[in-house]
C-alpha cells in the first residue's frame, strides 16, 4: 500500500467512486463525510421489506462507469422500457419513446395530443429528432461524452424558439425536465437536449440495480468502509505556496499529499479560498434544482398495469408519479407497490419547509384529482408507510456554457494547485454516471501525480 495520503472531501457518488478507484490502485484514502452516512444523493433506505431510493433513480443506456462498477460489485441490473401516461388537454394518453414510423402511425391520436400532429408540430418535432440523431454521439452521459463540445451560449428556451417548436410540443419535450429539474428554458441547450435525447435515442430503455440505486451506493460504501469517516465536516482545504497541504475539520488538521474535493460545486469556493479566478468563475456557472420527493409503500400497485409513471406537464402543482415496483419488482414485496411522487422548481421550494404530513397531503391531492383511469392512488391516511425527502440541491442544471467552462478546470488546477482535484456530477455530464466518472478520473490523476513524485 502507498504511504502517500489522499484525502477525499465528500462521500457521495463522486467521493465513493474516487475512494473505490484509489483502493484498486493500492492507495487507501481518507474519506471525510459531513453527514452520519455516506452516499449523498444516491442513498437508499430499507423499510419493512421495501427498498427506497432517496434521490437518484435510474441509469440510462450510456452509463458506462456505473455499469462497470455494478458488475465488479456483483449487483445485477434490471432493464425496463418505460411506458408513461401523460395528462394532456383533459385526458390521458400513453407513450413509449420508441422511434419508428409504425409507432407514430399506430399511436396517431397520441401524437396529436402530444403536439406532433399539427403541421408546425410535425416539422419542428422532425427537426428536433433529426438533430438528436445527428448528434447522438455528443448527447451522451458516457464517461468520454463530448457534450461540452456543443455547449454554447444558447439557452434551451432560445433553442426551442429558433426551431419554432409549438407550445404543445414544448410541453411534451420539456415535461419531465420541468417536473423534476425546474424551469429548463434558462439552462443550456446542450444539457437539456442530452436529458431528452438520452431517453428518446434509446427508446426509453433504462436500468436499475435490482434493489434500487441505494443498494449501489451502499455497496460502494461497504467496499471503502475502512476509509470513511462520517459526521466529519471539512471547514477548509488548506493551500500554501501553490499546493494543498491538508484539510481542516472541527477537531484537527489532516495533512495530505493530494485532496479530491467531491462536494457540490456551490460549496467548493468556500472550502478553497485560494482557487484561481478562472476556476471560481467556472464554478459560478453551476446551479442546482430544488426537489421534493414523497415515497409511499402500498399493498397494491398504484398505477394502471404496465405503466411506469404518470406526468402532468400542463400543471405546476402536480408531481411526477412513478411506480418503482414496475421498474424493479424486488424493491417491494410481491403484490405490493412503491409510489414515488417527485416535484421540482418553485413548488418544491414552497413544500420543503412544511412538515411531512402536509407535504404528502399537498402532493397527493392534485394527483388524485386527475388520477389515471384504473389507478389506485392512496388517500391521505392510506399506505403502509411514507417518507419525505427534501433536496435543496437536487439535480445539476447550469447556465449555457457550463459544460464547456468546467471542461477547462482540470487544466487550470494542474497549473495552479496541481495536487487539488475536483469531482462531482458538474465535472462531467451531470448525472450519476457523471459523478462516478469524475471521481474515477480525479482518483486516477491523483495516483499518477503521487507516482511521479520521488518517495
Amino acid at each position: 500500500m502507498s504511504t502517500r495520503r489522499v484525502v477525499i472531501v465528500g462521500g457521495g457518488f463522486a467521493g465513493l467512486s474516487a475512494a473505490y478507484t484509489l483502493k484498486k490502485l493500492g492507495i487507501t484514502p481518507i474519506v471525510l463525510e459531513a453527514l452520519e452516512r455516506a452516499g449523498g444523493r444516491g442513498k437508499g433506505e430499507e423499510v419493512d421489506g421495501f427498498a427506497l431510493d432517496t434521490g437518484a433513480f435510474v441509469f440510462t443506456s450510456t452509463y458506462d462507469t456505473a455499469f462497470g462498477m455494478c458488475e465488479e460489485l456483483g449487483l445485477p441490473l434490471v432493464r425496463s422500457q418505460m411506458k408513461f401516461g401523460h395528462h394532456r388537454n383533459g385526458r390521458w394518453v400513453t407513450t413509449t419513446p420508441e422511434q419508428s414510423l409504425w409507432n407514430f402511425v399506430r399511436h396517431l391520436r397520441t401524437a396529436i395530443a402530444m403536439g406532433f400532429g399539427s403541421p408546425a408540430g410535425f416539422r419542428a418535432g422532425s427537426k428536433v429528432m433529426r438533430q438528436m440523431h445527428r448528434q447522438a454521439d455528443h448527447l451522451s452521459f458516457a464517461s468520454d461524452s463530448p457534450l461540452a463540445e456543443i455547449d454554447d451560449d444558447e439557452t434551451y428556451g432560445d433553442y426551442l424558439k429558433r426551431l419554432r417548436v409549438p407550445r404543445s410540443l414544448q410541453l411534451t419535450l420539456g415535461g419531465p425536465l420541468k417536473m423534476v429539474l425546474g424551469d429548463p428554458e434558462p439552462a443550456g441547450q446542450a444539457l437539456m437536449r442530452a436529458y431528452i435525447g438520452e431517453t428518446m435515442l434509446s427508446s426509453g430503455t433504462v436500468y436499475m440495480p435490482e434493489h434500487g440505486i441505494g443498494s449501489f451506493s451502499a455497496a460502494l460504501a461497504a467496499a471503502c468502509s475502512d476509509s470513511i469517516r462520517v459526521s466529519t465536516p471539512v471547514r477548509r482545504i488548506a493551500v500554501a505556496d501553490g499546493a494543498v497541504t491538508g484539510v481542516v475539520t472541527d477537531g484537527e488538521t489532516i495533512e495530505a499529499d493530494a485532496v479530491i474535493c467531491a462536494v457540490p460545486a456551490t460549496k467548493v469556493p468556500d472550502l478553497v479560498p485560494d482557487l484561481p479566478a478562472e476556476t471560481r468563475s467556472a464554478l459560478g456557472t453551476v446551479s442546482y434544482s430544488t426537489g421534493c420527493r414523497v415515497v409511499i409503500g402500498l399493498d397494491r400497485p398504484p398505477l394502471p398495469a404496465g405503466w411506469h409513471g404518470a406526468l402532468y406537464p400542463e400543471d405546476d402543482d402536480t408531481p411526477l408519479l412513478l411506480d418503482r415496483s414496475a421498474f424493479v419488482p424486488d424493491c417491494a414485496p410481491a403484490g405490493h407497490g412503491l409510489l414515488d411522487l417527485l416535484i421540482g422548481r418553485d413548488r418544491a421550494k414552497e413544500l420543503i419547509p412544511l412538515d411531512d404530513e402536509e407535504i404528502k397531503h399537498r402532493m397527493l391531492g392534485p394527483a388524485r384529482r386527475k388520477a389515471p383511469p384504473g389507478s389506485a392512488l392512496p388517500g391521505d391516511d392510506e399506505g403502509l408507510f411514507f417518507r419525505v425527502y427534501r433536496w435543496e440541491e437536487a439535480l445539476c442544471m447550469g447556465s449555457p456554457g457550463m459544460l464547456a467552462a468546467m471542461a477547462e478546470v482540470p487544466g487550470q488546477l494542474a497549473g495552479s494547485i496541481p495536487n487539488l482535484f475536483l469531482a462531482g456530477d458538474y465535472m462531467g455530464v451531470p448525472s450519476v454516471n457523471g459523478a462516478l466518472s469524475s471521481g474515477h478520473k480525479a482518483a486516477t490523476r491523483a495516483a499518477d501525480l503521487l507516482a511521479s513524485r520521488p518517495t
